[in-house]
């Protein structure tokens, strides 16, 4: 039986600084000629489409930006010769029933199969599968929860459930030749994993992922060699140019090479750069810090007291970026925040607002979002001041 080769990119959609270049389907100018040889000398090719493609002009209510590419963009994507795009991620139901109908219609004339979402809660398809020369190969997406929960009669995504999950990988398993899990989560904006997606990822492999792969964090962590199974936790943005400023971590990606054949398979990290408009094959091919974090990872698991420190060391502080919104989220509306804003430097409110919460507060806080109990308690209650909220709008 032949070998399969499988090419798999990052979080990939349009912005408008390159709607020009993806309309008039020019792949040269957006990814270069090696990018697009790679490309083209795979049998199969697929991505993560990080929004929907629509014309609608009506986002769904949520914090955060809501993201989508227009409709007449997918030219570029489709000579770049994409068969598969996983859709369980965190900016899928930006915009909401029309942009799922709108993206639906749109891979399906185009030839792109497409899953990780459906109509509704019972009718989500969670994987693909590829028929390859007698070889069954599936693709499974799952994605933590945003607001992208799918109900009885309103689309959404494939929400992940550690125990329906690793019940459906494996069902998937025993059926198939090769699994591989798209996973859209973890901590966006760091190079390292945490113990939760260190765990989650090891139980998705015990119960028959071949290749479990992280998006999401939009930068590139670390691999790891677990039993059989090969982990990619952090891929990286492969052409998602959402924030202009081009930030080490948004700098560069990683395409994701899978060669398998019927003695086993390979997996080989291809480091692609961002450009102006799009992203280009690094010629110098320099992954030294992915395999050097690679390194320290396998340290830790090892139990290495030194690796241990270095890699929550690396995760601390990347975690700390999100304290300014964090903290100032917990404050609500108050005056006294707002004139500290006009005399402080940024990391003197963070400092600032850290030190607006006694330390029984930190412990409430934590309580409420550590603790099942709690953390549903909370959101119930955060739920009923929305609901009460809405009411109050309307009857006005």
């Amino acid at each position: 039986m032949k070998t399969t080769r499988i090419m798999i990119a990052g979080d990939f959609l349009p912005m408008p600084c390159n709607y020009d270049l993806f309309s008039a389907g020019d792949t040269q100018a957006l990814f270069g000629e090696k990018l697009c040889e790679l490309f083209a000398s795979a049998d199969y090719r697929v991505c993560n489409f990080e929004g929907c493609f629509t014309d609608s002009d009506r986002p769904t209510e949520k914090i955060g930006p809501s993201i989508k590419a227009p409709i007449g963009t997918l030219k570029a994507i489709k000579n770049l010769g994409i068969n598969y795009a996983t859709l369980g991620n965190t900016h899928s139901m930006d915009y909401g029933r029309q942009g799922y109908l709108d993206t639906c219609r749109l891979l399906s004339e185009n030839a792109i199969g497409f899953f990780g979402w459906g109509e509704n809660a019972a009718s989500v398809k969670s994987y693909a599968e590829i028929e390859d020369g007698g070889r069954k190969i599936i693709l499974y997406n799952t994605t933590e929860r945003f607001e992208n929960a799918p109900c009885e009669d309103y689309p959404g995504v494939n929400l992940y459930d550690e125990y329906r999950v690793c019940h459906e990988i494996k069902a998937l398993k025993a059926q198939s030749d090769f699994l591989i899990v798209l996973y859209h989560g973890g901590i966006e904006g760091t190079h390292y994993n945490s113990a939760i997606m260190r765990r989650r990822f090891h139980r998705m492999a015990d119960n028959g992922a071949d290749v479990v792969i992280s998006q999401h964090t939009h930068a590139v962590g670390e691999e790891e060699h677990y039993k059989n199974a090969y982990l990619l936790y952090g891929q990286g943005n492969f052409c998602f140019h959402f924030r202009p400023d081009v930030t080490p971590l948004l700098a560069e990606g990683l395409v994701l090479e899978l060669e398998i054949s019927d003695s086993g398979f390979t997996a080989r990290p291809h480091r692609i750069l961002r450009t102006e408009k799009g992203c280009v094959y690094d010629d110098k091919q320099d992954l030294s810090a992915f395999y050097a974090r690679s390194q320290t990872h396998e340290a830790l698991l090892r139990g290495d007291r030194q690796a241990l420190s270095a890699f929550e060391e690396g995760f601390v502080r990347d975690c700390d970026n999100w304290a300014m919104l964090f903290f100032s989220l917990m404050r609500g509306v108050n005056p006294d925040d707002a004139k500290q804003r006009k005399t402080l430097s940024a990391a003197e409110m963070k400092t600032y607002l850290k030190n607006c919460y006694t330390r029984q507060q930190l412990l409430g806080i934590q309580m409420f979002m550590r603790n099942e109990e709690f953390n549903e308690i909370g959101n119930q209650i955060l739920s009923d001041m929305l609901r009460e909220s809405d009411t109050k709008e309307n009857t006005q």
